[in-house]
């Protein structure tokens, strides 16, 4: 039995820093270093769970090649059961080339390649029935499945007795609440950041957007903030939580580890404002590294140098 079933976009991230900016046509740029690690939400919130010491289960696409090969055996190693990722002998595993600047901020140029295809059929009733809770963590980068697919996905999990989260990309076509709409009523918990929350409601203040969400289905809305940490809303009650102070080197999947020490946490039975420091902890400590999980510990660790870190002031 899984803890968690995480559906998502599969990723080998190649990342190379810094780069403060492109060359020149016709020109070569040194970096310190570039490095493949795993990427994509789906198997990044899924490793760092399985670091966290949950059991987690990753769906998703990945081609018939050699950076699928190697995704696959880096999740194993991570121990991440990955046996719901297919295959896909018509589009290749997805790329993405990660920029990090100096201050550990990031550009990225991407190809969709096998996500393209991955579908609400992909995702069978037997790894629902293993799984307690399902997390779908990349709408609006899953053509075939954002919108109606994964509302009709998030409403097979409910059905089948699991509860439900979901997470966003940045939607670069522009459609937003049109596509997300019909999941939002399925979804028990939404994680975007503040940026997508914005979009998504067309509301400047945490507060405005938590509440635009309640009245579209939603029961638990946790928006991630980055250097300001994070707001939580229950309806009934709200929460803010600041960021930890640490140096960051390369904040790619501070997100998702976010995601993943907070569904942990909730699931351990943590009370809420104990889970969302957790949360944060986790992001602090995942963009000190070269990587989206590189850092992450066990969860006892992570407890332990919460306890101790300095937080940011306002």
């Amino acid at each position: 039995m899984a803890d968690f079933v995480i559906v998502g976009n599969c990723v080998v991230d190649l990342i190379a820093r810094p780069v403060e900016s492109l060359p020149p046509p016709g020109q070569l740029l040194y970096v310190e270093a570039i490095e493949s690690h795993v990427g994509g939400n789906g198997p990044n919130t899924a490793a760092a769970l399985a670091k966290l010491g949950a059991a987690a289960a990753a769906i998703g696409r990945v081609g018939c090649d050699a950076p699928g090969d190697w995704l696959l055996a880096a999740l194993e190693r991570l121990g991440v059961d990955s046996r719901g990722i297919r295959r896909d002998p018509q589009n290749a595993t997805a790329i993405t080339l990660v920029c990090v600047d100096g201050s550990g901020e990031r550009r990225f140029l991407h190809h969709l390649g096998a996500n393209a295809a991955l579908t609400a059929a992909d995702v069978s009733d037997e790894a629902l029935r293993r799984a307690r809770h399902l997390h779908l963590a990349s709408h609006f980068a899953l053509p075939a499945l954002d919108g109606e697919p994964a509302a009709s996905l998030l409403r097979r999990a409910r059905a089948a007795g699991l509860t439900t989260s979901l997470d966003v990309c940045w939607d670069a076509h522009g459609r937003w609440l049109d596509l997300l709409r019909p999941c939002l009523r399925w979804t028990d918990l939404f994680l975007p950041n503040e940026q997508e929350a914005q979009a998504l409601t067309g509301e400047s203040e945490p507060r405005a957007m938590a509440r635009r969400l309640h009245a579209l289905g939603v029961a638990t809305v946790v928006i991630k903030r980055a250097e300001r940490g994070c707001y939580a809303s229950g309806g009934e009650r709200e929460w803010e939580v600041p960021a930890f102070a640490v140096p960051a080197r390369d904040s790619t999947g501070a997100g998702d580890c976010f995601v993943a020490g907070f569904l942990y946490a909730r699931r351990a039975g943590w009370e809420m404002e104990r889970a969302l420091r957790f949360a944060c902890a986790c992001g602090a400590l995942c963009v000190q590294e070269l990587g989206a999980v590189t850092a992450l510990r066990s969860a006892a660790e992570i407890v332990a140098w919460m306890e101790r870190a300095p937080v940011r002031t306002p």
